[in-house]
């Protein structure tokens, strides 16, 4: 990494070295009851419990990966998208929903426990600091519906660590692994605790029949019931979307946002996943049509509140980007569609600034009761159903805190930003604010420029309104993030704080190596010490094995042993930077040893 990465405010890596591996994780390390802390923060969760007398079944559904710019609605009518049109019709779309962290993990992290990232532990796709708050020390939205005296079902892909399926609450689970290969996908029952069996067919289409049994098995019952369906589609792969959507986009009527780089729209194979990516899409909304009409054969259509979006967007060559995790719009921007016949109004597009956040508290209180209170978002029933006084906040923060394939390819090369890059910001109807590791990353006016292809970070005449976004930054800072967390892991500095996590977020989990590491190197010396000198020798070993030394170290061992390489160094190159590490290290440890044993 070219820039210094401070672990604490002002604290360079030679210095936080003389605390050595164990201290930096004691120091660096977020204990369990600091990420549990839920007192600085409430749910405002309006109700309806006072406007219905008969509570509503919800059926939530999500897919994964699919942005609110391919609809046929919005910006795309080449998307073949019926029963997303006629959802839209039915409903109100919520054109200004934004993924608070636009990956995976993270947002089913918030959907489940209403908690942002650092409180939950669910910190990004490759960091989970804390497993315990799925239903174990943080009761889950089932735990909060089943308590309202509502059945609760989920079916579809989970993505939070297969361990929390147990304490996750649902009545009724079919727990689906992943599902990238869309046509061969690993099942389980989990209240039955069967292991998994592979079921074939395209996967989109096996999650809806389970969904449709669930609704038919309760529409009859005593209790309102809370399904969650989380489709895999659109999410990679990009090559294997049902042949009869494919062929729905021909090569010649397909349209990229102007936003696209030219070397995107040149490549073959890059075009094939746009066109199978779109078929994905187009095979989502055949499962949505699949499910009203399933609601509409129940009897339950008017008394059910159906929701579909998805958990982030993507981004296909727009602004240089070819995947999801960036704070560009179409990453950050999902669909979300809400239809409750005769409550929601019915083709109306509400311009409110939604958030993943917002979600729990918003359907404890569609479903007439008030959210917990370590739910930190905000309800927006009152926007549900066009009524005034509803929650329209300035700006929705958005988050990605690290990407270890990031992180281990800045130690390793002098490169500008890419895919996966870690970053804060905010984003407003007007304006959207992001800062990286490299400090101000982009402005820009989203309704002059909805492509967001004008960066006006450093333009003069847009300080004042750089200022303004930056201290709605500060604000969602203070609130989202600051409480929970070690102060070591906070600073003024944007650039630094977004490095400070990103390094100490790629390296937690192997701190434990790193200790190793330097007793191993140490011990043949340690058995021919001293007490005294024995001291002399745990000083040296952590003034070589320093943070600066164990990034470098990780990153190029996961480089050398992984399929999943983070840079285009080859093999070769590679190999000569670990052989010039291990050498320069061997040296300096020899020269300070022959040093100590002398004295």
């Amino acid at each position: 990494m070219s820039q210094e990465s401070p672990v604490t405010p002002g604290m360079k890596r030679r210095d936080f070295l003389k605390f050595g591996p164990a201290a930096a994780a004691a120091s660096m390390g977020l204990s369990a009851s600091a990420n549990a802390a839920t007192g600085t923060a409430s749910a405002t969760s309006d109700t309806a419990s006072t406007m219905f007398k008969k509570r509503p079944n919800i059926v939530f559904v999500f897919s994964d990966e699919h942005r609110w710019q391919s609809l046929p609605f919005t910006e795309m009518p080449e998307c073949v998208a019926p029963n997303m049109t006629k959802l839209a019709q039915q409903g109100t779309r919520f054109d200004n929903t934004c993924a608070t962290s636009p990956v995976c993990t993270p947002f089913r992290g918030i959907l489940l426990t209403g908690q942002w990232p650092h409180q939950s532990g669910y910190i990004s796709n490759d960091t989970v600091t804390r497993t315990d708050a799925i239903g174990v020390s943080t009761p889950t939205i089932a735990h909060m519906f089943k308590d309202a005296g509502y059945q609760t079902g989920y079916v579809g892909k989970w993505h939070l660590m297969n361990e929390t399926c147990q304490h996750a609450g649902f009545d009724t689970f079919k727990h689906w692994l992943y599902g990238d290969n869309h046509w061969e996908t690993e099942v389980r029952d989990i209240p039955s605790g069967e292991a998994f069996k592979t079921v074939t067919g395209y996967n989109a289409v096996g999650m809806t029949d389970q969904a449709i049994d669930f609704v038919n098995e309760n529409a009859g019952g005593d209790k309102p019931f809370m399904l969650m369906l989380s489709l895999n589609p659109p999410h990679w792969r990009w090559d294997d979307s049902p042949e009869e959507f494919y062929a729905l986009y021909p090569d010649d009527n397909l349209p990229y946002r102007p936003n696209v780089e030219d070397k995107q729209r040149n490549t073959p194979k890059q075009h094939e996943f746009y066109r199978h990516y779109h078929g994905h899409i187009s095979a989502v909304d055949r499962e949505l049509g699949r499910m009203m009409d399933a609601l509409d054969a129940a009897g339950i259509a008017d008394d059910t509140i159906l929701i579909y979006t998805s958990d982030h967007g993507s981004s296909f060559g727009s602004n240089g980007v070819y995947n999801k995790g960036n704070p560009y719009d179409e990453a950050v921007r999902v669909p979300f569609i809400v239809r409750w016949p005769g409550k929601v109004p019915a083709g109306a597009i509400a311009e409110h600034n939604l958030g993943t956040i917002d979600l729990v508290p918003t359907l404890c209180g569609l479903a007439g009761f008030e959210a917990p209170a370590h739910c930190t978002g905000q309800g927006f029933t009152k926007a549900f159903l066009g009524q005034p006084g509803a929650p329209d906040p300035e700006s929705q923060f958005l988050i990605i805190n690290n990407f270890k394939r990031n992180y281990y390819r800045s130690r390793l090369m002098d490169d500008e930003r890419s895919d996966f890059n870690p970053f804060r910001a905010v984003r407003g109807k007007r304006y959207t604010y992001a800062v990286d590791r490299f400090g101000d990353w982009f402005l820009y006016d989203n309704k002059a420029d909805p492509f967001q292809m004008k960066n006006l970070a450093n333009d003069p005449a847009h300080a004042k309104i750089r200022d303004k976004m930056a201290a709605e930054l500060d604000a969602w800072l203070a609130k989202a993030e600051d409480p929970f967390i070690d102060e070591s892991l906070r600073s003024s500095d944007y650039g630094q704080r977004v490095r400070i996590q990103n390094e100490y977020y790629s390296l937690e989990d192997s701190f434990g190596q790193w200790e190793q590491l330097k007793n191993d190197a140490l011990q043949p010396y340690l058995a021919r010490a001293n007490a005294a000198q024995k001291q002399q020798f745990e000083a040296l070993g952590s003034d070589i094995f320093d943070l600066n030394w164990f990034g470098e170290w990780k990153a190029l061992d996961y480089e050398l042993t992984t399929k999943r390489r983070s840079t285009n160094l080859s093999k070769e190159e590679l190999q000569t930077k670990q052989d010039a590490l291990n050498l320069q290290t061997n040296e300096k440890l020899t020269a300070g040893a022959e040093k100590i044993l002398a004295a």
